[in-house]
């Protein structure tokens, strides 16, 4: 998930240093939605009426001025990146939505605006990976409606997926306002440098007895972070700062990246095979690596803000690598399978948790004085986390239930495991290796006495 670094429009020359400063100014955002921009323009004036009488001279016009008026905004964008379709998606539905909106524009600034015109989304065999769109928009000072937190939201997994890709917008967004300066000073560079040198350390620590499988997806992620970015002498256009964003994201995304599916191939590198296994990385694997990497990222932000002299744009962009975090967590959230509602439950407080702790990390960087607004990253954060809410509650209906069983002598397991399935007999074994798994029984003949947990099965 995110934008792309590719620059799409020419240079351009003459003046403001060259045409550097105008390269700064390619990134857009309508509706939450970020893309590159190419093309933009807006006709603006009055609206006069010209009068001109029969058989009189020309110098006897008359004119009636109506006050100003503002034409549409046409903006020809582009969707880059693996995630282009997705993105293009939820391009789509900003479309589609009644109401105003706000659209960040690199010339002119934060508007709040209206489509007038459907807008148009391409898609060619010849531009993989990118998608333009044309949109016809007009400015609209009015005040915005609210629908409410789960109005529309029909697929809820879908929802968590674009909720996930819009905080990595508004994250990407954030790291280009902090590394905004046109000369980067020596302490934030040294800052940026000490956060992606111990993120680095934090991932090998973390991936180090992970999955081969995992550990070779990787890979080319974390010699990227170990490297880290060289800060440029002229800070002219958002380079630097996508180059941040991209190696803090890096590793997060491979790691979800690497999670397999075990039935869906047989066929495995001769290193990721031990003896007659294939290995295969499952996403509760992925979940715990992501969740510890959370934590501890944030606690580096929090100890470099104690020793720079920015401790405002440490905090900013702790924050953002750890909302980067979350947000490839929630990726990974489509990949667990629960057995019980409980189960389902159990994992999504979890989750809940991190989101939780990003948005006081969020909260403490912006009390601390940063010059940047995190307002945006905000937002995101909250939608994603009632995304997550919404989609673990739709599961939930449908898993089984946990319940309790007294015993009061014991059992053998098969016997439990054949009551609760009752009439199914297919059920038994699934009953049976649940049992055991869930109260971590030892010796299967010897259930009990007292309260076991089964999966009560549904016929």
């Amino acid at each position: 998930m995110g934008t792309s670094a590719l620059a799409l429009s020419g240079a351009a020359g003459g003046n403001l240093i060259t045409g550097e400063l105008s390269r700064l100014l390619t990134t857009a955002a309508l509706g939450g939605v970020t893309f590159d921009i190419i093309d933009s323009r807006e006709a603006a004036g009055r609206r006069v009426q010209r009068f001109l009488f029969p058989e009189r001279p020309v110098e006897d016009q008359k004119f009636q001025d109506f006050g100003t008026t503002d034409q549409p905004i046409r903006i020809t964008g582009y969707l880059a990146g693996d995630d282009y379709v997705l993105r293009a998606q939820r391009m789509r539905k900003v479309f589609l939505k009644a109401g105003s909106q706000t659209l960040v524009h690199p010339w002119w600034g934060r508007l709040r605006v209206r489509l007038i015109e459907p807008g148009e989304i391409q898609f060619s065999a010849t531009r993989i990976r990118i998608a333009q769109f044309q949109v016809v928009l007009v400015r609209d000072p009015g005040p915005s409606g609210s629908k409410g937190l789960f109005a529309e939201i029909t697929d809820t997994l879908t929802n968590l997926l674009e909720e996930a890709d819009a905080l990595v917008d508004e994250a990407t967004l954030a790291v280009q306002a902090v590394l905004a300066p046109l000369a980067i000073p020596l302490a934030l560079s040294s800052m940026v440098g000490s956060l992606l040198s111990q993120a680095s350390g934090i991932w090998d620590s973390l991936t180090a007895t992970a999955p081969q499988p995992l550990q070779s997806g990787i890979a080319s992620a974390q010699v990227t972070l170990a490297a880290g970015v060289s800060a440029p002498v002229t800070n002219a256009d958002t380079a630097y700062a996508d180059s941040v964003t991209a190696a803090l994201a890096g590793v997060p995304a491979a790691v979800v990246d690497a999670i397999t599916d075990p039935s869906t191939s047989v066929i495995a590198p001769a290193q990721q095979v031990e003896g007659e296994t294939t290995e295969t990385v499952d996403a509760q694997t992925v979940a715990n690596i992501l969740l510890s990497g959370a934590v501890q990222i944030g606690a580096v932000a929090d100890s470099l803000s104690s020793v720079t002299s920015v401790p405002g744009e440490a905090l900013a962009l702790g924050v953002v690598a750890r909302g980067l975090i979350v947000s490839q967590l929630l990726g990974a959230w489509g990949s667990l399978t629960f057995a019980s509602g409980a189960d389902a439950v159990a994992a999504r407080e979890r989750f809940i948790a991190a989101i939780d702790a990003l948005l006081v990390d969020l909260e403490n960087a912006a009390s601390s004085g940063v010059g940047v607004s995190l307002s945006g990253l905000w937002v995101a954060v909250q939608a994603a986390r009632t995304a997550l809410i919404a989609d673990c509650s739709s599961q939930v209906g449908r898993l089984p239930v946990v319940v309790s069983v007294p015993l009061k002598t014991t059992v053998s397991a098969w016997t439990l495991a054949y009551a609760v399935a009752g009439d199914d007999v297919t059920q038994v074994q699934g009953v049976f290796d649940d049992l055991v798994t869930r109260n971590g029984i030892s010796h299967p003949a010897l259930v009990g006495p007292g309260d076991i947990e089964v999966l009560e099965q549904t016929s």
